[in-house]
């Protein structure tokens, strides 16, 4: 099997997020282009899945983390939504972690903010399109799991939480980041995380979505 280029497949998943109509056709694009890549029985299985379902309950999620943070955090203009292992505790399987945390960002730029020495107060969420990509990749040939891991995991997230704040009715910056303990952290140096609605984005609503695409950023 030839070597996927990671990197490549991230800007891809990241310019389907940034164009689609909704989460589950932007994930069922987003399977198609890796087909490939993932073999025919990986990709359909991954396709069926249903991210709108996601978006719903997430929205519920965010829009009361939202609410609080106007207490407790103040002029929060920034959600950021991470990644990190997760086990289930009734199977011992592994399940796709998932938290949301307002940040007061202040309009700064998005690695400014990102290497800001705070702790998030986290709110973990709900996916079964993430648990259900961690268990597809337990079961996966070895060489395509790091696109599952890292770039589909990514992908997935990302559409679900752009939808899912759209859905809430917010405006908020939205970013999509891998936790610094994940425990399959990005091969190769790869980005940790992307800003997936900016600041110029969510305060103009009208926008095509076809004509932004969020920019691939390192770790600090």
């Amino acid at each position: 099997m030839p070597t996927i280029d990671l990197f490549a497949a991230l800007k891809d998943v990241v310019a389907v997020t940034a164009a689609a109509r909704s989460a589950t056709a932007g994930w069922r694009a987003a399977c198609v282009r890796e087909r490939r890549q993932l073999g025919a029985s990986v990709a359909d299985a991954l396709g069926a899945l249903d991210l709108d379902i996601d978006v719903e309950r997430v929205a519920g999620v965010v829009r009361r983390v939202a609410a609080r943070a106007d207490a407790t955090v103040g002029d929060a203009d920034m959600l950021v939504f991470g990644l990190f292992d997760a086990v289930d505790d009734e199977s011992g399987g592994a399940g796709g972690g998932f938290h949301v945390a307002p940040v007061a960002s202040h309009r700064r730029h998005v690695d400014e903010v990102m290497c800001d020495p705070w702790g998030l107060e986290r709110t973990f969420l709900r996916s079964d399109t993430l648990d259900a990509i961690a268990r597809i990749s337990r079961a996966a040939e070895r060489p395509v799991r790091p696109l599952l891991d890292y770039v589909l995991t990514f992908g997935a997230a990302a559409l679900t939480s752009r939808f899912a704040v759209r859905l809430a009715g917010l405006e908020h910056r939205v970013v999509v980041a891998f936790d610094e303990d994940h425990g399959k952290p990005p091969p190769r140096e790869l980005p940790r995380y992307a800003e997936i609605v900016a600041v110029e984005r969510a305060a103009d609503r009208g926008a095509p979505l076809a004509s932004f695409v969020p920019r691939l950023l390192q770790s600090c």
